[in-house]
């Protein structure tokens, strides 16, 4: 168990939860006028600071402490009404300094000598908080939850569709949606703290009357005072008392309001305020024309408005003249510099990307975005095909060129170009399947990706359309799944010797010490004596050819190593494949543990035997006619699509002689399904056979 030790009385915790029983102490046990002055004095404090601090914050959310905090002055101001109450109702008789000095020095300063005077401005006060701060403050605080609440699907469905774009990772996803939970909770807890509020407001009128009427009945029944003399000490204490409430209540909900009608606007109160206003020179210089014009009308005061007019005036001027230094600022940071003429060398003329992305000068601002542009997806486009195929991508580029149509882009892989096609900014490309009328109107166009049909829609009703169960997509995701895309198609022209040594690098740049001295051995063991450098990348081509993720370098290695003896690399890599087999019918393995294939009917191995033919390096070829070519083709891909439209997605299977053959069949046709060998499959696959292609 551990000690008690006097530093534990202030920690903050400790410190919060004696002083809000303080306040429950307060509202029981009498209180001397002493500690009721502090306690005023604590409340004035408090309403002060919050309100200061809702001029500096730059986001409401930056104070999502307010509705505690609301709640919690509240909490002391009722206290305060409770105590200052018995001892104006108990110990009036004795005089206006009953109550404290606070209570006493507010009224007599009000108050000016008059009653009456002190009750109208108590009177107005209580009009201004309750009828227009409070009830407008409330107002918003409902609209706000409610906006907050309706937005929330809204707002979820686009940080998943980033996700899933690759524009941002895991973690920056959680917490965006903590930030956006965060900021549904504070707008909703800030409507029912706006309920107290309204709740003090009327409290304090009622409090008020209690104190004068029943102060003044016992003043005059109980202690013998005369009444005129007691409606004058009772109603000092009252209109003190209510005064000293008041004054911080109004503060308090002005600061709400403040607060609430901030919005979603970043950047401190008084910032944003001279920011805004000075935008518009003319409006202020329209203002000191018109205040001049009121100093000149007869009977009016002519200092107050000309004083006025010269302020505004002084103000709207220096604007106008600020507007246009920061115009020609910008005009002269976008004017274009002459460039020093550079001579280029041979190699830098020769020099080519690896993966170059052109835009038009139109799509810079979206395609550059620091924050939601393709740099940003870039990243995580690298993690994610080193995560799943292994290789290490290389510097992607991206340039603009003043040459492409407005809104075109055009991606070159080696200085080749690979695709080309166009965006539509402040727009988002809704997929067309099914019932068009549920996608909103705009242009129709086909997906660059898979040709499917789309449409570009205004982005203002991307949320819409998304409500309505479409697929819809920004035109920053659409390049980056483009060019995702583009890259899977040459991956085996991007894995060069230098990225394999990179490659070869990373394995053996682990964390963990043991793993990458085992790596390391492996390596050394193998590389060059067993398996050269050139072969190694030969085989790699080969899979990464067939999207075969390479992540598994060390097994790769071993089965090279094992069939090193055969004929071609086309021969070595089978025999990884057969090794890797495992891996390729896990990723098209179904829930139910099966794996979808599509087979070829015998008839067709018959007519493999028929046109078989002696290929490069002594390995059997076939050479169907183009008739039989194309049947072939168009059968499989016939099969295959029709699993698709009901959610399968097969391979193709087939005897190990005869797997590279047909996958050239179906490349030549631009059909991507993997092509396995019955010995890839496995002793413990389950094949689930859902076609079978005929002749």
């Amino acid at each position: 168990m551990s000690s008690f030790r006097v530093a534990d009385l202030f920690r903050p915790t400790v410190l919060l939860a004696l002083a809000l029983m303080a306040v429950i102490v307060m509202m029981i046990l009498p209180m001397p006028p002493l500690v009721l002055d502090i306690g005023l004095a604590a409340s004035f404090a408090i309403a002060i600071l919050i309100f200061t601090i809702t001029l500096f914050i730059e986001r409401p959310l930056d104070f999502s402490a307010f509705p505690t905090i609301l709640l919690a002055s509240l909490m002391l101001r009722l206290s305060l009404n409770v105590s200052s109450t018995k001892l104006i109702i108990g110990q009036g008789h004795k005089g206006t300094n009953a109550a404290g000095e606070v209570i006493e020095g507010f009224a007599m300063f009000i108050m000016s000598g008059s009653v009456l005077i002190g009750l109208v401005v108590f009177g107005v006060l209580l009009i201004v908080n309750f009828i227009v701060i409070t009830k407008g403050a409330g107002r918003m605080a409902e609209v706000g939850a409610r906006f907050a609440l309706d937005g929330m699907p809204g707002k979820q469905l686009a940080i998943d569709s980033d996700m899933n774009a690759g524009a941002i990772d895991h973690a920056e996803a959680k917490a965006r949606r903590e930030r956006e939970q965060a900021e549904t909770t504070f707008f909703g807890s800030l409507d029912g703290a706006s309920k107290f509020v309204k709740g003090d407001a009327v409290a304090g009128l009622l409090i008020t009357l209690l104190n004068l009427v029943v102060g003044l009945a016992i003043g005059v029944a109980v202690h013998g005072m005369p009444i005129d003399r007691a409606l004058e000490t009772y109603a000092i204490l009252t209109v003190g008392d209510g005064l000293v409430s008041q004054i911080p209540a109004v503060i308090i909900s002005i600061a709400s309001a403040l607060l609430l009608s901030r919005g979603g606007a970043k950047g401190t109160a008084d910032s944003e305020l001279f920011r805004q206003l000075g935008r518009y020179p003319p409006a202020l210089l329209t203002v000191a024309f018109l205040m001049a014009l009121f100093a000149l009308v007869p009977g009016l005061p002519f200092v107050p408005f000309v004083a006025g007019a010269l302020i505004l005036g002084v103000a709207g001027e220096a604007m106008r003249r600020k507007a246009q230094r920061s115009e020609a600022e910008a005009a002269r940071a976008v004017a274009p510099k002459p460039d020093a003429p550079r001579k280029k060398s041979i190699g830098d003329i020769l020099d080519l990307d690896e993966i170059h992305v052109e835009f038009a000068p139109s799509l810079v601002a979206m395609v550059l975005d620091p924050a939601t542009g393709l740099d940003a997806r870039i990243v995580n486009m690298r993690n994610h095909v080193a995560a799943v195929y292994g290789l290490i991508l290389p510097e992607i580029r991206l340039t603009d060129d003043a040459l492409l149509e407005p809104g075109e882009y055009r991606i070159r892989i080696q200085g080749v170009e690979q695709a080309r096609d166009r965006l539509v900014p402040d727009h988002a490309l809704a997929l067309v399947a099914g019932d068009e009328s549920r996608v909103p109107d705009g242009r129709d166009v086909r997906e660059p990706v898979y040709g499917a049909p789309a449409r570009w829609i205004p982005a203002a009703r991307q949320e819409e359309a998304a409500l309505a169960g479409v697929t819809v997509v920004g035109p920053t995701e659409v390049l980056a799944t483009h060019l995702l895309e583009v890259i899977k198609r040459n991956f085996a022209r991007l894995l060069s010797l230098k990225s394999l040594r990179r490659l070869l690098d990373e394995c053996v740049n682990l964390s963990d010490p043991a793993r990458a001295q085992a790596n390391k051995r492996l390596l050394d063991e193998l590389i060059p004596e067993k398996v050269p450098a050139d072969l190694l990348l030969s085989v790699l081509r080969l899979l990464l050819d067939e999207r075969v993720s390479i992540r598994n370098l060390p097994l790769i290695l071993e089965g090279i190593a094992e069939a090193r003896g055969a004929s071609s690399p086309e021969a070595i890599c089978e025999h990884v494949r057969r090794r890797l087999g495992f891996q390729l019918v896990a990723e098209i393995r179904r829930e139910d543990g099966t794996v979808p294939l599509v087979q070829l009917a015998p008839e067709w191995e018959d007519a493999f035997s028929m046109h078989q033919v002696e290929g490069e390096r002594g390995l059997a070829d076939v050479a169907l006619p183009p008739e039989k070519f194309n049947r072939l083709a168009a059968n499989v891909a016939e099969k295959i699509s029709k699993a698709g439209e009901r959610g399968i997605y097969p391979a193709v299977v087939t005897s190990s002689r005869r797997r590279r053959f047909l996958r050239t069949v179906l490349g030549a046709r631009g059909i991507s399904a993997p092509v396995l060998s019955f010995d890839e499959l496995g002793f413990d696959t389950k094949p689930a056979i859902i076609g079978m292609v005929t002749t």
